[in-house]
């Protein structure tokens, strides 16, 4: 028994079939020229505020456990 949700996502799949073609793949970007990247010079921690200088990083090898940030 096919559900509502696996019905419109075949309609979906067969539209973008047929646009496909004329429209292409999906444009990345924001459209316009970007300057890159600088870094601040000094850094704000996003949850405290602090510097990020002042902060510890605690990665775990296996990448299975999330990376923490450690504020003074």
């Amino acid at each position: 028994m096919e559900t509502v949700g696996t019905r419109l996502f075949d309609i979906a799949r067969r539209l973008d079939r047929g646009l496909f073609p004329f429209m292409g793949p999906a444009q990345i970007g924001a459209g316009h020229a970007e300057q890159p990247y600088r870094p601040p010079a000094d850094p704000r921690c996003p949850i405290c505020g602090g510097r990020l200088a002042d902060h510890a990083v605690e990665r775990s090898a296996d990448q299975t456990t999330a990376t923490r940030l450690i504020c003074p």
